[in-house]
């Protein structure tokens, strides 16, 4: 009865109920996609992507300083062609293999691109301006990305949309994909842009749990996606960084498969990522006296 009361005092002044169920819904990492509902070519859709994207770029920031740059598509065959570098969703940690990451596979992309911002409005203690190499102008940038995501799926909650966030932008053998396919490996190389975070944005498919995924590869020999080679390449040709040996299997195919370094695996019959799903944050709230 108590509960019942402030929930109707709370609602006087805002729909709280409905605010939480938005939140319910945008913690979850929708997983899998029904890409017959979505029409990229109908005004409707076009003007919802419009208003995601304003949401994205017009979200608060520190000095109102622009920390990122947005890159998006709702092509269904650029999507497809993105997605096969997302590599990183864990299977297992022993033996080691994992999974594509399939909430970027949605029917709308974003991606959040750290940048120098053209301004600099931070100083140092002596007054002189923080140039925008330090370590505290990034952390500007990734506060600013963080609220501009948050809020960018709040937004496509409200309209109905599922959401799902990725971080995984790998490579393949040091290919460098994700920078020269977004144009930017000269910012890349020189250090004023990195490739942050990815926001899948679709319809989820109706009575399927959304950790189902409908990919069919596995990766085995490697827990997450970065740094892997599908070949005998000791270091990253760029970074010069170690290589991690994986291989690529079709799980229509086989039941069992031998990574690069000896070990059999056992290959499951169907993607799935439900490993955190249901975990405590151990998050505390703590009053100031």
């Amino acid at each position: 009865m108590e509960d019942d009361r402030r929930t109707k005092i709370m609602n006087m002044f805002y729909d709280w109920t409905q605010e939480r169920e938005i939140m319910y819904k945008i913690q979850k990492c929708q997983r899998n996609w029904d890409y017959s509902k979505w029409d990229s070519s109908v005004d409707t859709f076009q003007e919802m992507i419009n208003e995601l994207l304003w949401t994205a770029e017009q979200s608060p920031s520190k000095q109102h300083e622009g920390n990122y740059d947005l890159y998006y598509t709702a092509d269904r065959e650029v999507i497809q062609e993105l997605s096969r570098y997302t590599w990183g969703n864990t299977n297992r940690r022993d033996p080691p293999s994992n999974w594509r990451n399939a909430q970027s596979n949605a029917s709308l992309y974003i991606i959040w691109v750290a940048k120098y911002p053209e301004t600099e409005r931070n100083c140092n203690a002596d007054g002189t301006i923080k140039k925008n190499g330090h370590h505290e102008r990034w952390l500007n940038g990734y506060v600013s990305i963080g609220i501009s995501i948050g809020l960018t799926m709040r937004a496509a909650a409200k309209m109905g949309l599922a959401t799902g966030c990725n971080k995984n932008h790998n490579d393949i053998n040091g290919n460098d994909f994700w920078g020269k396919r977004l144009g930017i490996m000269d910012e890349i190389k020189n250090g004023t842009k990195k490739i942050t975070y990815g926001l899948g944005v679709g319809f989820p498919q109706e009575g399927r749990p959304r950790w189902e995924q409908d990919e069919t590869e596995i990766m085995i020999g490697a827990s997450n996606g970065s740094k892997i080679t599908l070949g005998d390449q000791t270091h990253h040709p760029r970074t010069g960084h170690p290589m991690r040996k994986a291989k690529i299997i079709d799980i229509r195919t086989t039941d069992k498969a031998v990574d690069p370094y000896g070990v059999t695996h056992i290959i499951p019959d169907m993607s799935k990522a439900a490993v955190n799903s249901f975990q405590p944050k151990g998050i505390k709230i703590i009053e100031i006296k």
